[in-house]
C-alpha cells in the first residue's frame, strides 16, 4: 500500500475469504494490530481504490481491504461481518441452524447493494463465474476499469473526502427505512391503543 502510495498507482484487491483467524494464537502474533494498521492505511491512501468481492467477503479479513473508493461485488459473492454459522452459533449455540440466521445476515450482492454497502454488483456468466473464468474475468475486468477511470477524474481531496464521508455514513437508517418504521410504529401504537379501549369497554 505504501508503494502505490509513493508511486500513485491504484489499489485493487481482491477478497475471497472466510475471515481472519480468531485464535488466541493469532492475535499473540499480532493479528489485531496488523487488521487495525490495514484498514488506517488503506483509508488514508490519496490514490484511488477498489475492493472487489469474489466469492467470500467475511469478518475482519475482508473489512480490512474493504475500506475503499469503489466496493464492487461478484453477482453470487457474499460480504459480511460475521459467517452465518458464528452468528448461528452466537444467536442458538447451534452452528446447524446457519442456514436459518443467513437470510437475516443480508450478505448478498443483491442486499448489500440495497443496504448502499457496495457501489456496484458485477454480472457472472450463466450458472456463475467459476464455469467461465474468462468471462468473467471479461466482466469484471470491464467494471474495474469503469471505476479506475471514474475516480481518476476525482480531485485526490475529493476522493479522500467522499471515501471517509461514505464509511462514517455506513449502517445509518435511510431515510426510506426511517418513513417505514415510522409508519409501522404509528401503526403498531394505533393497534395497541384500540385494544386497550376495547378492553376498557368490557
Amino acid at each position: 500500500l505504501k508503494i502505490a502510495e509513493k508511486f500513485e498507482l491504484p489499489v485493487v484487491s481482491l477478497i475471497d475469504t472466510p475471515g481472519a483467524n480468531l485464535s488466541p494464537e493469532a492475535e499473540e502474533r499480532g493479528l489485531g494490530h496488523a487488521i487495525a494498521s490495514t484498514l488506517t492505511l488503506l483509508s488514508s491512501l490519496t490514490v484511488p481504490t477498489i475492493s472487489t468481492i469474489i466469492g467470500e467477503g467475511g469478518s475482519s479479513g475482508a473489512l480490512a481491504l474493504g475500506v475503499t473508493d469503489r466496493v464492487i461485488m461478484l453477482e453470487n459473492a457474499i460480504y459480511s461481518a460475521v459467517s452465518p454459522e458464528e452468528a448461528a452459533e452466537l444467536i442458538y449455540q447451534d452452528e446447524q441452524r446457519a442456514k436459518e440466521v443467513a437470510e437475516s445476515l443480508k450478505l448478498t450482492a443483491t442486499d448489500c447493494m440495497e443496504l448502499d454497502i457496495v457501489d456496484q454488483v458485477v454480472p457472472e456468466p450463466n450458472q456463475g463465474a467459476h464455469r467461465d473464468h474468462h468471462e468473467a474475468s471479461r466482466l469484471l475486468k470491464r467494471a474495474l476499469l469503469q471505476n479506475l477511470a471514474d475516480l481518476q477524474t476525482i480531485s485526490k481531496r475529493r476522493r479522500l473526502r467522499e471515501r471517509t464521508k461514505k464509511f462514517r455514513n455506513m449502517g445509518e437508517y435511510s431515510s426510506r427505512l426511517k418513513s417505514t418504521i415510522s409508519r409501522e410504529v404509528n401503526a403498531l401504537r394505533g393497534t395497541v391503543l384500540r385494544k386497550v379501549n376495547e378492553f376498557n369497554n368490557d
